[in-house]
């Protein structure tokens, strides 16, 4: 008889498994992925060599992003860059989350140091400029599905009026 008790006992588990927990626990919701996307089909050498003002070679990047770089004439080195990262979604909601999380990352508000509002591209637009040895342009773009930045890096003056130009092309061949 002490041995039946025993043994049923130890055959019942002291807690829930796992498995057994895991429906009783939510799941959080993942956030948005973008679609990849070949960025490099909006934007070209010949746009890059129009920002830069000389010729230039492509640069490695991520999947979305397309990058060139431009050397400038008696120089040994490759400096002034221009790049493109294209973020897709499949709704608009997954878009409005991500840019949400975007503007609060790079602090995307009226009034804020070095950032312009941009108006005419897009749903809405800002352009950063960061001063330094290198100076760093960047046209931030929202769409409904999809949102980009174009963004220029060199120790030259900027193109800002190039960047907004090619900016409103890459709008318009976006969701």
């Amino acid at each position: 008889m002490i041995i039946l008790v025993l043994s049923v006992s130890c055959s019942k588990p002291s807690s829930p498994s796992a498995a057994e927990s895991a429906p009783a626990v939510a799941k959080a919701s993942a956030d948005p992925k973008p679609i990849d996307f070949d960025a490099c089909t909006l934007f070209s050498a010949a746009d890059a060599a129009r920002i830069l003002g000389m010729p230039v070679r492509i640069r490695p990047t991520n999947v979305s992003g397309c990058a060139y770089e431009g050397k400038p004439p008696g120089s040994e080195t490759w400096m002034p860059s221009v790049s493109l990262s294209v973020r897709k979604y499949q709704t608009a909601a997954d878009e409005a989350s991500a840019w949400d999380d975007l503007k609060l990352i790079r602090s995307l508000h009226e009034g804020r140091k070095n950032l312009t509002i941009v108006n005419g591209i897009g749903t809405e637009a800002y352009m950063e400029n960061i001063p330094g040895k290198a100076v760093e342009t960047t046209v931030i773009v929202h769409k409904e599905k999809s949102d980009f930045q174009l963004k220029e890096v060199t120790d030259r003056a900027p193109a800002p009026d190039a960047l907004k130009a090619l900016a409103q092309k890459v709008a318009a061949e976006l969701p």
